[in-house]
C-alpha cells in the first residue's frame, strides 16, 4: 500500500535514519594483527614471489589452480594491482590461487573460506635504497576478486627480501611427501636431509626467492631464459653448530660470488650454488635432537636468510 499522507512519509523517513545508524552501530571490525606492536607492512623486493591470504565472504572453496609462465593477471577470479607513489598502477601476474577452510572450534562450527594467492611483484617496483636521500616510495597491493575490492596489504619496497624455499612453498611446485624440506640439491637432484646428508666437498644447490632485481632485461610473470648474468653482491657464511639460527655472519672469502642465478624456466627463483665444507672436529651427526649441523647463510644489500642443513662429520 502506498503511503501518501505527510506523517506517514515522516515516519518512513525516520525509520530510515533510525535504521543507518542501527547498521552504524553494528559495522564490521577488520582485524589487522595482533601482539605487542603496531602491524609494518610487508618487506617486498622486485620479483619477489609472495602468498596472499584473502577473505572473500561467502565464498565458497574451489580447486585449487597453478598457472604456467608467462603468469597470468587473473586468475581464479582473483586479479591483484600493484599501486606505488611514481609509476602508473601494474596489474601482477599470478601463480597461483588455492583455498582453505578456516573453523572455529564452537558448535555449530563457523567456517570461513581462505584463498591463498601466490604472485610475482613486478620487476619495476621501485625500492627505498637505505641511506639515499629520495622521495620515500610508498606501495601496496589492491586485491580484487571478481572484479570486486576486497582488501589492500601494505608494502615496504626494499631491494632484496630473501626467504629460501622449502617444499612446502607454493613456488616449489608439488610436494607428494608433505614434508617441508629446505630446497637444497645434491647435484642428482635429490635433497639434503638427516637420512641423505651432504658430504664435506661436495658441490650443493638451493633455491630462494627475493633477491632483487636481477641484471638484464627479464619480464615480469615470463619464465627465465637459459642463461642469465650473474647476481653481484651476494655473500655466503657457514656456522657450523648444532642447530644454529640464522645470522648475518663474516661472508666466507673463498664463495664463487658468481653462482646466483636465476633459474631457467622458472619464475623469481635463483639458485646458489656453494661447496660444502668440512665440519671442525666434535662437530656430531644429525640425529633426533640434531635437527642441523651446518647452517648455510646467504646475505645481499638489506636482508639476510639461512638455512640447516646435515652434513658427514669428518672422519665418518
Amino acid at each position: 500500500m502506498r503511503m501518501k499522507s505527510y506523517g506517514s512519509r515522516k515516519a518512513a523517513a525516520l525509520l530510515a535514519v533510525a535504521l543507518l545508524f542501527s547498521l552504524a552501530g553494528r559495522a564490521q571490525t577488520t582485524v589487522i594483527g595482533a601482539g605487542y606492536t603496531t602491524p609494518q607492512p610487508l618487506d617486498a623486493s622486485p620479483g619477489q614471489l609472495i602468498t596472499i591470504f584473502a577473505m572473500v565472504n561467502g565464498k565458497q572453496p574451489a580447486d585449487p589452480l597453478t598457472a604456467s609462465p608467462p603468469l597470468p593477471t587473473s586468475l581464479g577470479g582473483f586479479s591483484v594491482l600493484l599501486r606505488q607513489t611514481f609509476i602508473d598502477p601494474i596489474q601482477i601476474p599470478i601463480l597461483s590461487v588455492s583455498d582453505t577452510q578456516s573453523c572455529s572450534s564452537v558448535t555449530p562450527p563457523l567456517c570461513t573460506t581462505v584463498s591463498q594467492i601466490t604472485v610475482q611483484i613486478p620487476y619495476e617496483l621501485m625500492p627505498n635504497i637505505p641511506h639515499v636521500s629520495l622521495p620515500v616510495n610508498f606501495a601496496r597491493l589492491d586485491v580484487s576478486y571478481q572484479s570486486n575490492p576486497t582488501s589492500s596489504l601494505n608494502l615496504n619496497p626494499i631491494p632484496d627480501s630473501i626467504h629460501l624455499l622449502s617444499s612446502c612453498d607454493v613456488a616449489s611446485g608439488p610436494n607428494p611427501s608433505g614434508t617441508c624440506l629446505p630446497i637444497v640439491e645434491h647435484g642428482d637432484g635429490s635433497l639434503v636431509s638427516a637420512a641423505n646428508p651432504a658430504q664435506a666437498g661436495e658441490t650443493l644447490t638451493l633455491s630462494l626467492v627475493g633477491m632483487g632485481q636481477p641484471p638484464g632485461t627479464v619480464t615480469t610473470g615470463a619464465a627465465a631464459p637459459a642463461v642469465t648474468p650473474a647476481l653481484d653482491g651476494v655473500e655466503i657464511s657457514y656456522d657450523a653448530r648444532v642447530n644454529a639460527s640464522p645470522a648475518a655472519l663474516v661472508p666466507t672469502s673463498a664463495f664463487p660470488l658468481n653462482t646466483a642465478q636465476l633459474q631457467p624456466g622458472a619464475v623469481g627463483i635463483y639458485n646458489v650454488t656453494f661447496l660444502v665444507p668440512a665440519l671442525p672436529p666434535g662437530v656430531p651427526a644429525c640425529d633426533s635432537n640434531v635437527r642441523s649441523n651446518l647452517t648455510v647463510n646467504i646475505k645481499r644489500i638489506t636482508s639476510f636468510a639461512g638455512v640447516g642443513i646435515c652434513v658427514v662429520p669428518t672422519g665418518q
